[in-house]
């Protein structure tokens, strides 16, 4: 997408991508790489489509409480502002200064995950197992990409999508 020999003119993926566009490809954001919000289906709104990780504390033990701690500093508005200055990354606090963001596309995108609250909808591979939907070059990954390649037989790569994932289930 952003080499020097560009096999795509758009991508279907989280906001750390324009990270890696201007990180690692010198590219502007904003100019070489913008976004647009996922089509609306059937006059309906556009749904915001997100990624997200989540960090818990399981265990009680000596250190549960320090680990409490930190995960309550992590929740604050002073902790996101870290990350969303360093970049490939968005957060969902209502209290983050928009400003905190490095660029007017971060923060277009990081507004529209704050605004649409509730109505937010986690992308197919934030949902299934790593088995399915998170392992690169397995799973969903590969059938879509393959079914890009050749788009003639949408019923049979349903059904190895399908299979696919029934047996990421039951493992």
């Amino acid at each position: 997408m952003f080499g020097p020999k560009p096999e795509a003119g758009m991508v279907y993926e989280g906001d750390f991508v324009a990270g890696v566009a201007k990180d690692q490809f010198g590219k502007k954001v904003g100019e070489d790489a913008n976004f647009f919000p996922f089509p609306a289906v059937a006059g309906g709104e556009a749904p915001v489509v997100s990624g997200g990780d989540a960090a818990v504390v399981l265990k009680d033990g000596k250190n549960q409480k320090a680990a409490q701690a930190l995960l309550e500093y992590l929740a604050t508005p002073e902790a996101s502002a870290v990350w969303a200055e360093a970049g490939g990354f968005l957060s969902p606090n209502k209290k983050l200064d928009l400003a905190s963001y490095g660029d007017d596309v971060t923060r277009a995108t990081a507004k529209s995950l704050v605004q649409a609250g509730d109505s937010v909808r986690f992308d197919m591979s934030d949902q299934a197992p790593a088995a399915f939907g998170g392992t690169k070059g397995t799973g969903e990954w590969k059938l879509l990409q393959d079914f890009l390649r050749d788009p003639s037989d949408p019923k049979g790569t349903a059904a190895k999508l399908e299979a696919a994932a029934a047996k990421a289930y039951q493992d």
